[in-house]
């Protein structure tokens, strides 16, 4: 694409996966024929590295620019930025696999969230639409937090919901219905490939009721709610989102022109893979989620509770997005979570500030974290190549790359990995059971219960 991207665009087109992924490519492109570089391999490699290093940087500042913002407490910057940057994901994949959109992904979404933070409209609009060119979620974060940025309406005449009753059944539905509709279909091999094993109904079952079982114990932590939609739709900002529409739709007629049919993705496969991928084996996306982030799924298991509800507190656009987080969080495939991890940084960033961390504790979670991120462990090795020409991802060299994204784990890797998640649950807990848990919020700076994070923006 970096190569081509002016002849491929205009001309054949791209399929419908990679029309969304077009950024940072096109950049790249256009930047080499301006400059006159030639487009070689060597030299597309090394303007990825040295743009990989420009976005860590950028990601960098914007990082503490919103801790400035949020008045997060030493403590709380140093474990999130360990938990945001020293990862497998930043210290190994991104120079690993530098062709790639997740990083930038990353960078339009903290983008969105300082944009956010300081109420520039014009300027979440600019990265929104890059955003649908690299990332579409992106666009989806900026639009719900633009345009629903008023705190969530709870009513005591609204309508009740209970997370714990609702999410796991209408889970456990949909997740049963897809594989009914596609066996009696006949199509069985979807379903072998969607879970990446041989078919295994034990297994499979089993798989689905841990995570039943899971989601019941994990969200009873989250407050009942109480919802009187009307007054959320009077408090949307409807000149917002309707400019935040015109602008995507614009942009998705324009990229239909240029989509061939030499691939096909669409949201009802990408919905398929998140009710049916994590049911390969018990529990996997936590797993996946421990071998891909490190400590950051541990952090937020603990204090689930004071976690969602200043999540669904912030505003109704935030309450959109805690139900987006709950969606993904079940998917398999870890880095497709990556794109709200600047978005779960604000509630998370409350609960540390909450739990008052010492000296000791951060630093025993700094270092868990490097080890955890096992970004000295080798990839390469003699093996691999030969062992990726020919599918075999499940062999030991492959799973050195692949274990790293749950979905593709062998029943090795997600044995190996099940250990490391069990003795970090372990560990941690052990760091970590202090009276924090139990103190008040006195790193929130006077921030009131409810209070809007732009209300804390405007009074910088």
């Amino acid at each position: 694409m970096a190569q081509n991207f002016s002849a491929d665009f205009w001309n054949s087109g791209y399929d419908a996966f990679r029309i969304q992924r077009l950024f940072p490519f096109l950049g790249v492109h256009y930047v080499f024929q301006i400059l006159g570089v030639s487009a070689t391999d060597e030299n597309l490699m090394s303007a990825m590295f040295g743009l990989h290093l420009f976005n860590l940087l950028l990601q960098i500042a914007l990082f503490f620019a919103i801790s400035k913002i949020l008045r997060w407490q030493p403590a709380t910057e140093m474990v999130l930025f360990a938990a945001f940057f020293l990862n497998f994901f930043t210290l190994k994949n991104c120079g690993y696999e530098p062709f790639q959109t997740d990083a930038f992904a990353i960078t339009l979404s903290l983008l969105g969230v300082y944009f956010y933070l300081k109420n520039k409209v014009l300027c979440n609009g600019i990265v929104a639409i890059l955003g649908m060119i690299t990332w579409p979620l992106v666009t989806l974060q900026i639009l719900l937090l633009m345009a629903l940025d008023k705190p969530f309406s709870k009513s005591e005449t609204g309508r009740k919901f209970e997370l714990w009753k609702i999410f796991p059944i209408l889970y456990g539905i949909f997740a049963a219905l897809s594989i009914a509709a596609l066996c009696v279909s006949g199509h069985l091999g979807i379903v072998r490939n969607l879970l990446m094993r041989e078919a295994n109904l034990p297994l499979t079952v089993f798989s689905f009721c841990s995570i039943l079982v899971a989601l019941y114990f994990l969200l009873r932590q989250v407050p009942r709610l109480s919802l009187n939609f009307w007054i959320s739709a009077k408090n949307c900002r409807w000149k917002v989102l309707g400019s935040f529409l015109v602008a995507w739709l614009v942009v998705k007629y324009f990229l239909s022109l240029h989509t061939n049919d030499e691939f096909f993705s669409s949201s009802s496969i990408f919905g398929l893979q998140i009710l049916l991928r994590p049911l390969k084996y018990p529990l996997i996306s936590f797993v996946g989620f421990v071998a891909f982030y490190g400590i950051l799924p541990m952090l937020i298991l603990f204090g689930f509770r004071d976690f969602s509800r200043d999540f669904i507190d912030r505003s109704a656009g935030f309450a959109c997005l805690f139900g987006a987080f709950l969606v993904l969080m079940l998917d398999s495939e870890s880095r497709h979570l990556a794109s709200l991890l600047p978005v779960l940084l604000l509630p998370l960033g409350t609960v540390l500030d909450k739990w008052d961390l010492g000296k000791f504790q951060v630093a025993a979670l700094v270092i868990l974290q490097l080890l955890l991120s096992h970004f000295y462990f080798p990839i390469n090795t003699e093996n691999l190549l030969g062992q990726l020409q020919t599918g075999n991802f499940e062999l030991p060299a492959a799973q050195r790359y692949f274990m790293n994204f749950g979905a593709y784990m062998s029943l090795e890797s997600y044995f190996l990995w099940s250990a490391v998640s069990v003795a970090l649950i372990i560990v941690s807990r052990g760091i970590l059971k202090k009276p924090f848990f139990t103190k008040d919020n006195s790193g929130l700076a006077g921030r009131k219960e409810g209070t809007p994070w732009r209300k804390i923006s405007r009074r910088n």
